[in-house]
């Protein structure tokens, strides 16, 4: 038999809530996952108790029974970063807003394997989502490594994602630049790249926007000129 003082002594179980509020513990369970079927007074007399013990809830033993944990898992390059930092507020904040808590990698360098490892590291944890912050080609493709039945997703992962991807539209960025300097009468336009093999995936398609700008000018325009900065 349980006393008070063996109560004290660990961590509050749904048993002891529903012992101390007078009802059944499926009572506590509806009252913990917002059941509408529960009178108000026996609302009320589980949410004391479960604030007078100090009551809560095991995660862990939840996600087993219902088979998802409300966690995406984050893989991103250098919180440090301004670019990485506010794309992570911004699914950390789309997360919470869906009812999602945001569990996040931080690595300092993006590679196929420490993506992978990040990626093993997050499912191992029974996150219900991934998303990678891909914005190098070698952690894109690393969501190839993520289990099936996974839900993934990459960030400026553009085309070597090989599977789902959000990314800024590069070419009609550059399209929108291209005539923009043109109808402020420049003659030509210089496009200026990252050189290397870090090259932003989705940032390739931006000579091709430059391609598609309006067509020359009658003083005729040069093509665009790509060079390594």
């Amino acid at each position: 038999m349980s006393t008070s003082a063996d109560t004290q002594r660990r961590m509050p179980v749904m048993a002891d809530v529903a012992r101390r509020a007078g009802v059944s513990h499926q009572t506590v369970s509806r009252v913990l996952n917002d059941h509408p079927n529960v009178r108000s007074d026996t609302r009320e007399r589980v949410l004391r108790a479960i604030e007078d013990l100090g009551y809560r809830r095991n995660f862990a033993a939840r996600a087993l029974v219902m088979r998802h944990t409300r966690t995406l898992g984050v893989v991103s390059f250098d919180t440090t970063l301004f670019g990485p930092a506010s794309t992570v507020y911004g699914i950390e904040q789309a997360a919470r807003a869906a009812g999602y808590f945001v569990s996040v990698v931080s690595l300092k360098k993006l590679t196929r394997s420490s993506v992978r490892e990040a990626i093993g590291y997050l499912t191992d944890r029974g996150v219900d989502g991934i998303v990678v912050v891909a914005p190098q080609r070698s952690a894109a493709r690393a969501l190839a490594d993520v289990p099936i039945g996974v839900p993934a997703v990459a960030v400026e992962g553009g085309r070597a994602a090989g599977g789902p991807a959000v990314s800024v539209d590069q070419a009609d960025g550059a399209r929108q630049a291209v005539e923009h300097l043109l109808d402020l009468g420049h003659a030509t336009v210089w496009h200026g790249h990252p050189g290397g093999g870090v090259l932003q995936s989705p940032a390739d398609d931006g000579p091709a926007g430059l391609r598609r700008g309006r067509p020359p000018l009658p003083r005729g325009p040069g093509p665009p000129h790509r060079t390594a900065l």
